[in-house]
């Protein structure tokens, strides 16, 4: 009988053991591996990722600010009417009126809305036809040197801002210097908008914005007086019926009427006569004189007008003749005088005349827009060949009691025409704007 050890069996048991643990073991490693390769591969992925949503938010942005770059080059060429090489304005606010500003000529095509311009009623590219098939806003090629390191702001569509076919305006429409300016289809400056397209990269943005012209200074009758007043004769004429700003100055139909003159004292500082109350015409008929609910900062007044004078002149003035300098209806200029203002010989001028001084009016000398004395005045002498005119406002401080005088054939005509011609010359405001 053959006896086999039971010891042999061991080792060979133990061989198989260890030979499984060895592929468990294998097994481990190679799913550790996996792990870690799949969170390489998601880590790369997710650091890509986040990359790529960096780079878009930052071309996004940068279309953004391109869109916005648009906006500022529009609020500029319309803010400066005296920067003849920049303005893109008219010369008479209408409905319809705009223009594109463009990179490259034929770049507005780009504009989704350009095409709603031949259908809106209104005449866009000045020539007296409406509606004319193809009609849309001129171009002018932006002001930015086109290189490579140029905005791309493809177009740029400036334009006044309608309802139906009537310029919407912003200004004081109640007369009421107490409340707010507000939009209006009479007075104030015609309400801006702008739509800039912005691209950079595969980034496209527009944006939209509407921009108002705060009033200069609120004119609420022909007069508004800080003195009292001498009158001379029955030739003169104050009319608080809203004018045409040019001749034959007929009254405007169906427009609101203001008093011939309001005082910052009682209506006995206007001093008429029987035969001289159809002298002041206006609100509530003839004698249309009233006690003023508002008062001026004339000293906030000189501070802010000087400030802002295409011309500035300091001393005693003497001007007379025409000439371009002072402005006019359709170019109108902020003239400051620093001291007195003596104004004859068919002079004229248009915009906002300030004078921190006193002022005299005769020969001829005609102002349309917004006269502002800080002094004392003296309108037009006292004989009828005498004359002086001013359509739009006159607003005075009157410093010395009854030294103010108006008379002779003058004429003093309110006119919301010559009030907003004036009232562009104040900056544009955004008052909204979105990203469309």
């Amino acid at each position: 009988m053959r006896i086999v050890s039971s010891g042999t069996e061991g080792p060979v048991g133990q061989r198989g053991a260890r030979s499984g643990d060895s592929g468990n073991a294998m097994v481990v490693a190679l799913l550790v591996l996996m792990v870690l390769t799949t969170a390489g591969v998601a880590y790369v992925a997710v650091t890509k990722s986040e990359k790529q949503i960096a780079g878009n938010s930052m071309t996004a942005s940068q279309a953004l600010y391109v869109a916005e770059a648009g906006l500022t080059e529009g609020l500029h060429r319309m803010a400066f009417p005296a920067e003849s090489l920049n303005y893109i304005g008219p010369t008479t606010a209408a409905a319809g009126w705009g223009r594109y500003i463009v990179i490259a000529a034929g770049r507005s095509a780009l504009d989704p809305d350009r095409a709603a311009l031949a259908t809106d009623g209104m005449d866009n590219n000045e020539n007296g036809l409406i509606d004319e098939p193809n009609e849309t806003y001129p171009e002018v090629l932006t002001k930015q040197t086109i290189n490579a390191s140029a905005l791309r702001y493809p177009f740029v569509r400036v334009e006044y801002k309608t309802q139906g076919s009537q310029l919407v305006r912003f200004g004081d429409a109640d007369n009421n210097a107490a409340t707010p300016p507000v939009e209006n289809f009479t007075k104030g400056a015609p309400v801006l908008r702008i739509t800039a397209r912005g691209r950079t990269g595969s980034a496209d943005k527009t944006l939209e914005a509407e921009a108002v012209r705060f009033p200069i200074v609120q004119v609420e009758s022909a007069i508004w007086s800080g003195g009292s007043m001498n009158l001379a004769g029955n030739s003169f004429f104050v009319d608080g019926h809203d004018h045409a700003a040019t001749a034959p100055y007929d009254t405007l139909t169906g427009a609101a009427s203001v008093p011939a003159v309001l005082t910052e004292g009682p209506a006995t500082d206007i001093p008429m006569t029987g035969n001289q109350l159809d002298n002041f015409s206006g609100l509530n008929g003839d004698g249309s004189v009233q006690q003023s609910p508002i008062s001026y900062d004339f000293n906030a007044l000189w501070t802010r007008l000087s400030g802002m004078a295409d011309n500035s002149y300091t001393g005693d003035q003497g001007w007379s003749g025409v000439s371009s300098t002072y402005g006019s209806l359709n170019n109108p200029k902020v003239t400051a005088v620093n001291g007195n203002l003596d104004l004859t010989g068919g002079w004229s001028g248009g915009g906002i005349l300030v004078v921190n001084g006193n002022l005299k009016m005769a020969g001829g000398s005609a102002f349309y827009g917004v006269v502002i004395c800080m002094g004392d005045i003296d309108i037009a002498g006292g004989a009828s060949g005498d004359e002086a005119h001013v359509t739009g406002g006159l607003i005075y401080q009157g410093t010395v009691v009854d030294q103010n005088k108006l008379g002779g054939s003058s004429s003093i005509f309110y006119s919301t025409q010559a009030i907003n011609a004036a009232s562009t010359l104040a900056r544009y405001t955004l008052a909204w704007w979105r990203e469309r």
